[in-house]
């Protein structure tokens, strides 16, 4: 499948893979700060954004496609930004392929099964009626009854788009919800990949707790763990500033030495949508 990206800045490539009912659009401000340093290919998934829409959402699928489009570009290897359902697909395509990634940043996921804790967006966003509908404000309005928190409205909102006098969602719902069971999995990881891996998670986001570390050190030998202090599920957007500092110094030097598994960032209050 051919995806649809955006490039930005020039260097060592990075790819920065989004997370469920997102889009590269989520991701562009983040893409640019790092454009400075970085050759930032900034994807949208299949069923996401403007990318192409299919039946399957399998991380084979979708590995499948981030290999096609590094072939397309000439990148022998890349280092990998990768938020929720898009660390997951990060962390099976190191696994898999471990010679074509550089370096993995998996943003608040962890390598296990989730359980199915989107059923309330799911809920909201059949509720949205397209074919009546005024506005993204009457959408979010509309969402409101089994979404309460404003700013997850806000995201969800972001996938409504205008097209042919019709308001239609940019992802491919049907196929989400179709492919949510299997991707709330984690396929088995055979502990493959050499290179380091930070998991950069938010201390009040419920994604990576504790308990997650032996299985995150038994997936990924050279692996660490560093905890936004005031941030939630989405840190590059609660903490733009520590986060870019954490991911600039991961991408140039790796983990830590030995010994700092895990350590917290201290930042402002978190911003919101």
């Amino acid at each position: 499948m051919k995806l649809n990206y955006e490039e930005y800045g020039g260097g060592s490539p990075v790819i920065i893979l989004h997370g469920l009912f997102g889009s590269l659009s989520n991701w562009r401000a983040t893409g640019r700060a790092l454009a400075s340093q970085f050759r930032v290919i900034n994807v949208d998934l299949r069923n996401h954004g403007r990318s192409p829409h299919a039946a399957g959402l399998s991380y084979e699928e979708m590995a499948d496609d981030i290999l096609a489009l590094m072939d397309d570009l000439g990148l022998a290897t890349t280092r990998i930004m990768g938020h929720s359902l898009g660390g997951k697909l990060g962390m099976f395509l190191a696994d898999r392929d471990p010679e074509r990634v550089r370096r993995l940043l998996v943003v608040d996921i962890a390598p296990k099964r989730y359980p199915p804790w989107h059923q309330d967006v799911f809920e909201a966003l059949e509720a949205v009626d397209l074919a009546s509908l005024a506005s993204r404000q009457q959408a979010k309005q509309q969402m409101a009854e089994h979404v309460f928190d404003a700013s997850v409205r806000e995201f969800l909102a972001t996938n409504l788009e205008r097209r042919d006098d019709a308001w239609q969602w940019r992802f491919n719902l049907p196929a989400l919800k179709a492919a949510y069971a299997e991707s709330s999995e984690m396929p088995p990881l055979q502990g493959f990949y050499a290179g380091s891996v930070m998991f950069l998670r938010g201390a009040q986001s419920s994604y990576i707790v504790d308990e997650d570390f032996p299985l995150i050190r038994q997936a990924f030998p050279n692996s660490c763990v560093a905890t936004l202090a005031n941030a939630q599920h989405w840190p590059h957007i609660e903490a733009p500033e520590a986060f870019l500092t954490a991911a600039r110094q991961f991408f140039a030097e790796g983990c830590p030495k030995a010994g700092e598994f895990e350590w917290v960032i201290n930042q402002p209050s978190p911003a919101r949508f």
